[in-house]
């Protein structure tokens, strides 16, 4: 695999996952050697070189072999460029990777907000070429309502950094789910319009939670990313194709975003793009919002195509 050439700006008709991730053994290297007293997960997973519920394969690439195969990957399975959530802080390897990436494949890097230094690894992940934040309130166990966090959002405000944020339900066995609410981001997308928050997977089971907040906040949007199984675990019935009615109709077409959460232990999962794309169709969605949702809402928020 050679270097990439530079992307070039996507066109209508192109579609992006705007909500992937990335998962390699030098990476959780990485960040066990940063944090050598906690990550018993990460552990197991370098020691058995298998990642997730399923134990699949963690591929073992240095950054720019990984760019060059991440890309060719998400370029087979039909897409124009991908948008990957790190969940890993502070990665030296995710910024080689999205340099070598060369626009094909982009990232939001991982904050903790509460840290007194967060609003500084901020600004210079966004310097690195980081196009925004992913947070982990669910996961990671924190509100992002809690007055630690001001000065990170003051910070993500001035930079204008957008942010994908997972509350609701969730796989990870730290998870919290006290922490999964997404009321909880009301003050904070009130008090800084100039930032995007998009909340994950359709609210992951808080879908209810998640309208209200976004009718309060214009600046709150929604990805579809996942296998949207939290349905099955409604108190009352729902397909995909009333979710993306219900969403749509709420928030307008430009506020929801296309993404399936694919990792990088497992096939891209195209099964996801077809069953998406599909729905849309059978909604009745027209060309130039389905552009949207499967395209220009990531390029406007994210600045894919800049």
């Amino acid at each position: 695999m050679g270097s990439l050439q530079p992307a070039g700006p996507t066109r209508p008709g192109d579609v992006i996952d705007a909500h992937c991730h990335l998962f390699s053994v030098r990476l959780i290297e990485e960040y066990i050697e940063a944090h050598p007293q906690g990550a018993p997960r990460f552990r197991q997973a370098l020691k058995e070189r298998k990642f997730g519920r399923r134990g699949e394969t963690l591929p073992d690439m240095p950054a720019d072999e990984m760019a060059s195969w991440y890309t060719e990957r998400i370029h087979d399975a039909g897409l124009a460029k991908a948008l990957i959530v790190s969940v890993i802080p502070n990665s030296a390897y995710m910024r080689e990777f999205i340099t070598a990436a060369a626009g094909h494949v982009h990232a939001l890097c991982n904050v903790d907000p509460r840290d007194p230094g967060a609003a500084d690894l901020l600004e210079r992940e966004m310097a690195a070429g980081f196009k925004g934040v992913k947070l982990l309130p669910v996961n990671r166990c924190y509100r992002l309502s809690d007055p630690a966090c001001r000065p990170f959002f003051e910070k993500a405000a001035e930079l204008g950094a957008p942010m994908i944020v997972h509350y609701g339900v969730t796989v990870d066995p730290g998870g919290d789910m006290r922490y999964a609410d997404p009321i909880d981001l009301s003050p904070v997308a009130r008090d800084f319009p100039e930032i995007t928050f998009v909340i994950a997977h359709f609210g992951a089971g808080y879908l209810d939670q998640l309208l209200k907040v976004a009718y309060q906040c214009p600046n709150v949007a929604v990805d579809s990313s996942g296998t949207n199984n939290w349905m099955d675990f409604m108190a009352y019935p729902l397909t995909l194709g009333q979710v993306f009615e219900r969403v749509m109709s709420a928030l307008g077409p430009e506020r929801v975003l296309f993404g399936t959460d694919s990792g990088s232990t497992a096939a891209y999962r195209s099964w996801m793009k077809y069953q998406q794309v599909a729905t849309l169709d059978e909604i009745g969605v027209g060309r130039a919002d389905r552009d949207l949702v499967l395209r220009g809402n990531a390029v406007r928020i994210f600045g894919l195509d800049g």
